[in-house]
This record gives C-alpha cells, sequence and structure tokens, in this order.
C-alpha cells in the first residue's frame, strides 16, 4: 500500500503559549517609578532623550540595517524586532521589517504578523513588475502596528541562496518607500551574504558570555583583515544577556575588548518577556530593555554610510 503522509494542521503559537510575564518584576518597577518622581532631571532621563532624538534624524533616502548574529541562538530575531519597534514607534516615515534568514526565520512571528506574502514571493512580484507604488504592496504585507510593516520568510524550504537573493532584491527595491528597512539575516559573518554587504549598517548579536565575546572579537578581526568586504565603521554588536544570572563576563572589559575596533558594544539585558519567545509587546518590556534597545537603533542609524 502506497504511504501517505496524513494533512496535519499547522502550529499556532498561541495555542501554547503561557501567562505572559512583564519584562522585570513588579518591585523593580514600582522602585524605578519612584526613582524617577525624585529624579526627573536624572541622567538616564536625558539620555533616553537624546537617543530618541538621534533615531528620530532626518534621512534623504531609505536605510537598510542588517540583523545577524555570530552564531545560531545569538538573539538576532529579538534584536530585529526591537530596533524595529523603535524605529516605527519614534520615526514618523514608513518602516519594513523583512525576514532573511533562509532557515527558520521568526521575525514577522515575534512581530505578531504572521501572515503576508513570503519574501521570495513578494521578490517574484516585483521583479515581474507588479508592485508600483504602497497601494500595490499594503495589500502583500503583514500590519505590524501604525507604521510598520513585515515581511515574513519563506513558507517552504528551499536553497539559502534563493531566500538571501530574495530578502536583497526586496530590501533595495523597497527602500524607496519606507525610511528604514530592517533585514533579519541568517548567522555567520565569515562569508557574508550580499543582503550584509549592501546594508546601509549592520547589527551583529552575540550571548553575553565569554565564548560570545570571543566570537564576535574573532569574526570582527577576521572582517578588520579584509576591508571593503563589510565596513567595521557601520557595525555595531549587541551583547544579549541569555539569563538573569552572571555569565561570567566583566561587560566594561568586554566593550573595551570589542571598541578597540572601533564598533560600539551595546549590552541587552536579560528581559522575562523576551525570553519567552513570543510576540514582543512594548508596554510589558522593561525599561531597560527599551533604552538599550532605542540606543541600537540610534547607533544603527547614525553609522549607516552611503554606498
Amino acid at each position: 500500500m502506497r504511504w501517505r503522509a496524513v494533512p496535519v494542521p499547522p502550529l499556532d503559537p498561541e495555542s501554547v503559549a503561557g501567562r505572559r510575564r512583564a519584562g522585570e518584576p513588579a518591585h523593580r518597577r514600582v522602585a524605578r517609578s519612584v526613582r524617577r518622581v525624585f529624579a526627573s532631571s536624572s541622567a538616564e532621563v536625558h539620555e533616553l532623550a537624546e537617543l530618541i532624538a538621534a533615531v528620530q534624524q532626518p534621512i534623504t533616502t531609505g536605510r537598510r540595517i542588517a540583523v545577524t548574529g555570530v552564531r545560531g541562538g545569538a538573539g538576532k530575531t529579538t534584536v530585529a524586532a526591537l530596533i524595529g519597534r523603535v524605529f516605527a514607534r519614534r520615526r514618523a516615515d514608513r518602516v519594513l521589517a523583512v525576514d532573511a534568514d533562509p532557515e527558520v526565520g521568526s521575525l514577522a512571528w515575534r512581530l505578531g504578523t504572521p501572515t503576508g506574502h513570503p519574501v521570495t514571493v513578494l521578490a517574484r512580484r516585483l521583479l515581474a513588475g507588479e508592485v508600483l507604488g504602497m497601494a500595490d504592496l499594503e495589500p502583500l504585507l503583514g500590519a505590524a502596528g501604525p507604521g510598520l510593516w513585515s515581511v515574513p520568510a519563506p513558507v517552504r524550504p528551499g536553497p539559502a541562496a534563493d531566500a538571501v537573493s530574495a530578502a536583497r532584491e526586496v530590501g533595495r527595491s523597497l527602500s524607496r518607500h519606507f525610511g528604514v528597512t530592517v533585514l533579519d539575516c541568517g548567522h555567520g559573518m565569515v562569508l557574508p551574504a550580499p543582503v550584509l554587504v549592501e546594508a546601509h549598517a549592520v547589527v551583529v548579536a552575540a550571548p553575553a558570555t565569554l565564548d560570545g565575546v570571543r566570537s564576535t572579537r574573532v569574526v570582527l578581526d577576521r572582517l578588520h583583515a579584509a576591508p571593503g568586504v563589510v565596513d567595521l565603521g557601520r557595525v555595531v554588536v549587541v551583547l544579549s544577556s541569555l539569563n538573569d544570572r552572571s555569565e561570567g563576563v566583566d561587560l566594561d572589559r568586554a566593550r573595551r575588548a570589542v571598541g578597540v575596533l572601533g564598533v560600539p558594544v551595546v549590552h541587552l539585558g536579560f528581559d522575562r518577556h523576551l525570553a519567552g519567545g513570543g510576540v514582543v509587546d512594548v508596554r510589558r518590556l522593561a525599561e531597560p530593555t527599551v533604552v538599550s534597545a532605542t540606543r541600537v537603533a540610534a547607533l544603527a542609524l547614525k553609522r549607516a554610510r552611503p554606498l
């Protein structure tokens, strides 16, 4: 008898979601609010205001910001979702988030927009001349909130080169419609994909562990020794804490170890809301997470170089 696969309904991640926790415990949020009441002119408040102003700086042409990781599980999709939210919340122009991960991309899911035409399908329609403006685009994209649209990863697995080529085409073609395009790429920078080479800025995500710092420095050293591949002048590094315990890294020393190459390092602390792996809800994020994400977005926009 011939074997046939039995149809299985797709998994709805919401069906397995438990209680969603805020980014930090209630007592910590209360303590922070009390401090703010008695220190409304604190350095933290001024710093956040300066970062927001940097995120809002005017740009003449669309900027493409690629997010990659030194390895799998480095938190790159979380970082891409966070800075996409920051740009959409703080900028007046449109923002696009594209899942360019050739493996199992989850950016659209983290933004709450799993629908929409996959990046490979959208690329084909762009090349065929079927998309002329936003009126044609909007029905093909996922709406992730005010000012933010998303493009999901391919539904079916295929050659990695196809997804990368599609993301490259989508990013280049749609830059004229969006002020900022965030591209969530695959991990690995030893042989950077064209989507990284053609990005105005590159955000590198790595775990805030000893090996994470070591791996990041190795990759940056190789890029430094091969000028013309990815200019370190347009790179920002994000070190993400994967748990709420000490991971054996002195962050100041880590910043100096990477910063010797002129690359800024931002620490993204552990956030209980993000750790759940569900849809990113900015209302549930810990305040330090919001500040760090805004800092990453501001640095990426500041370091974006003309191509």
